[in-house]
């Protein structure tokens, strides 16, 4: 794992290519969630989502606000990552990254 780490350091766009995943799939996340406001509490099965949207009077602005919000908070966490400690950046961003895929997986299939 460290080798395979190591050439990933040396390729530039694995780190780019991880941000860009995890910015696209939230982007997405919250296009489907703006598109579809009015039925959004049936179709939510998230439970911080269910508690932002009941705490706001079943009005996805906080929602949404908390959602690109908490996005931001990771992209700007993984950059610094990068910058400081990129030894562990692999293996966050690409696991987050992941992660986000099985999401895109879940909104368009499931």
């Amino acid at each position: 794992m460290n080798a395979l780490a190591s050439e990933f350091r040396r390729w530039p766009l694995w780190f780019a290519g991880a941000l860009l995943i995890i910015a696209a799939v939230s982007l997405y996340d919250t296009f489907l969630l703006i598109q579809f406001a009015d039925h959004i509490w049936y179709l939510e099965q998230n439970p911080v989502g269910r508690w932002l949207l009941k705490a706001n009077g079943y009005c996805i602005s906080l929602f949404v606000g908390v959602k690109l919000t908490g996005t931001l908070i990771v992209l700007c966490t993984l950059a610094v990552m990068q910058a400081r400690f990129s030894r562990f950046a692999f293996p966050v961003s690409t696991s987050i990254a992941s992660l986000q895929l099985g999401l895109l997986a879940y909104l368009t299939v499931g």
